[in-house]
């Protein structure tokens, strides 16, 4: 099937079929780059550099010299990166569209995964772009990413089945305790493993719920319930998050929200404006030096870090819930990458 018979037009015209196979060829090279990553952090850099490209029509050293040597490699030989931009960025964004929509597979966090939660927080923070075609793109890489990682977020708190102690087999060439001890590990590893992982779910859950009871915040000295609810959002998504092991399921964000009014806009810097004192307060709780390198797939977070509201979609009101969401969001992602990510 070819994933890029859809979009070639964006910057080809009348493309040959000789062409599309090309491109489909350098998408298949960039997918195996990408799914090679060691790292979520990687993965979560490239998206923000996607959505970088997608604003300002400008490919990103982050993906445009392997998106020009997988051209290159598939049979395309004269090309070069010098005036093909937005092509660079088309082949760039179908690899991850192709990728991420994808039947995620059991761990819940692989460097797909990361790349489709960092398209989701970045594109959708952004305003829509003029060019109908490369819009539609753009969308449909946010609707997809949206769709994955809120599957994976309900996915990875289903508890694993714990199994029975397998069989102990006892190898000839190994010495005896040896044998014994290696059969031993191989026999208890699976039940083990489910053990540990649900523990973790187990310890998660109850740490947000004492969270949620307890009702209090250190960065406001108070109750999160008696503060502005710009204020009480945003706060409560970034410590909400911070209780958590894997990414916010839908039941986070509705506890995060609880109690939160529609209502009270704001864009960017009039939430800065809002958070006053208290962003100081949250800067320390966020890792600066992750967050400056992925700025667009953490619009919020970069903000209170920094305090610059320079980027594409600050100007956009959003109300309270939103910007509750935003904060649960990113500080998720944030936590999980540093916890799962390397």
């Amino acid at each position: 099937m070819s994933v890029m018979a859809k979009y070639v037009r964006i910057f080809w015209p009348n493309p040959k079929d000789e062409d599309v196979s090309r491109r489909n060829a350098a998408v298949t090279t960039v997918q195996s780059w990408i799914t090679a990553f060691d790292d979520s952090w990687s993965a979560i850099q490239l998206a923000s550099a996607l959505a970088d490209g997608v604003t300002d029509g400008k490919a990103r050293d982050e993906f445009a010299s392997e998106v020009e040597q997988a051209i290159v490699d598939a049979g395309s030989a004269a090309f070069v990166r010098k005036d093909h931009d937005l092509e660079i960025i088309i082949v760039a964004l179908v690899s991850a569209l192709d990728l991420v929509k994808r039947e995620p597979d059991a761990s819940g966090w692989t460097p797909v995964d990361a790349l489709a939660v960092g398209l989701w927080s970045a594109l959708s923070f952004q305003s829509s772009v003029s060019e109908e075609p490369i819009e539609l793109l753009r969308q449909e890489v946010l609707v997809a990413s949206r769709t994955r990682t809120m599957l994976i977020a309900e996915r990875s708190r289903k508890r694993a089945p714990v199994p029975e102690i397998g069989p102990l087999a006892l190898p000839e060439a190994q010495p005896t305790g040896t044998k014994a001890n290696a059969a031993y590990r191989k026999a208890t590893e699976p039940l083990v493993k489910a053990l540990r992982e649900n523990a973790e779910l187990d310890r998660e859950e109850l740490e947000f719920l004492w969270w949620t009871i307890e009702d209090w915040s250190e960065v406001l000295d108070g109750r999160r319930a008696d503060a502005d609810p710009l204020v009480r959002a945003v706060v409560a998504g970034i410590d909400g998050a911070s209780k958590l092991r894997r990414l916010p399921a839908s039941g986070h964000r509705n506890v995060v929200l609880r109690g939160v009014p529609a209502g009270s806009s704001a864009t960017l810097t009039a939430l800065l404006a809002a958070l006053g004192d208290h962003r100081a307060m949250l800067a320390k709780s966020i890792d600066s030096d992750r967050i400056r390198e992925s700025a667009t797939s953490f619009p919020l977070l970069a903000a209170i870090a920094s305090g610059d509201v320079d980027r594409a979609g600050a100007g956009i009101e959003r109300d309270a819930r939103e910007w509750g969401a935003r904060a649960l969001l990113e500080g998720g992602i944030l936590q999980v990458a540093t916890l799962r990510g390397g």
